[in-house]
């Protein structure tokens, strides 16, 4: 007779709404590095750099920080709002042309006749019409383009871009391009740069900023906390997802911002001893390992028993935090080897 094991318990407990944003995955939390970006592009506006690289290995939570935090972060600094168009670049393959180049950037300004066939000429006078606008709207003469996922911009639509730029020039509205590019730890991002040439190197990517992960367990804290205070669902119930989720371990005294030094633990320890990149940890980890821990938590397991360091460990080793950072650390054996 074959025996079959039981079914394992499902994560989510029964009682937890299907659209709790810690099910859906549907939240950001706030993190040092997002700060960094957007006081690293706050100075390069205020010095009316035409262009700039924010480059960091993929997972990070680069296109996060744009998404969620960058627009407010910005006009909070600036004292007002600051025009921003944000394209999620999709790798064009064999159909990269003028006139998909600039519906894209139409569709990413919200235009409302994005979609409307017309000749490239047409799209491309719409375009301009809209960023003036864009630019004009903010109270200013200048308008921000962020590319995420840059790095599979071509040639071609680079130089599309730098046409753009100029002939916003001539009616006096800069435009400021923001490139969000996917690089490894030793990826250099000048090659990304001269990729489009050197004239647009020069003209949009002569500054660049690393986007970094989590480095620290005093980072790794203030990420946590995220679940404890900086967090509210349902909304305008006061409940944090700590508190929602978990109430009896939160009378207790759970709080996931505790829990930063033994998941600094569990993802150092998780590596093996052949790694040799930097400690610099994605927050797709971090976000994954903390969501499984608190719904375990929520499901009614032991938070104490949940928390001991040796399940961190468990849990982010089941992860694919191994793999991830095998691939964002790939050059590092290579470095390590010319530096000799």
């Amino acid at each position: 007779m074959v025996e079959v094991a039981a079914t394992a318990q499902p994560l989510i407990p029964n009682h937890i709404p299907r659209e709790h944003p810690v099910v859906t995955r549907e939240y950001s939390l706030f993190t040092p590095s997002i700060n960094d970006m957007a006081n690293g592009i706050a100075n390069w506006l205020d010095d009316q750099v035409d262009g700039a690289t924010i480059y960091g290995p993929s997972r990070f939570g680069k296109s996060n920080a744009v998404d969620h935090w960058l627009q407010h972060l910005l006009s909070e600094r600036h004292g007002g709002y600051v025009p921003m168009v944000i394209w999620s670049h999709l790798d064009p393959g064999g159909q990269n042309s003028v006139g998909r180049f600039y519906a894209h950037l139409l569709d990413a300004s919200k235009h409302e006749l994005a979609k409307a066939a017309k000749s490239p000429l047409d799209r491309q006078h719409m375009l301009i019409e809209r960023w003036i606008w864009m630019a004009h709207q903010g109270g200013g003469k200048f308008l921000v383009l962020v590319i995420d996922e840059a790095q599979s911009m071509t040639q071609r639509e680079w130089i599309w871009l730098v046409e753009l730029h100029s002939t916003l020039e001539k009616s006096h509205i800069r435009l400021c391009v923001f490139s969000i590019a996917s690089l490894q730890f030793y990826d250099e991002p000048i090659g990304m740069a001269l990729s489009g040439g050197a004239h647009v190197a020069a003209r949009f990517m002569l500054e660049s900023r690393q986007f970094h992960g989590v480095r620290s367990a005093e980072e790794l804290q203030y990420v946590l906390s995220g679940y404890d205070d900086a967090t509210e669902w349902p909304k305008g119930s006061g409940y944090s997802f700590t508190a929602g989720l978990a109430p009896k371990a939160w009378i207790e005294g759970f709080r996931m911002g505790n829990q930063a030094e033994s998941l600094m633990y569990a993802m150092t320890e998780s590596l093996g001893e052949s790694y040799l990149g930097p400690i610099d940890f994605p927050m797709k980890t971090v976000a994954q390992v903390s969501r499984h821990i608190l719904l375990r938590i929520a499901g009614g397991a032991n938070w104490r028993e949940v928390t001991r360091r040796d399940s961190w460990l468990q849990v982010v080793s089941q992860s694919s935090h191994k793999a991830l950072m095998a691939v964002v650390s790939a050059g590092a054996r290579k470095k390590v080897r010319t530096k000799r």
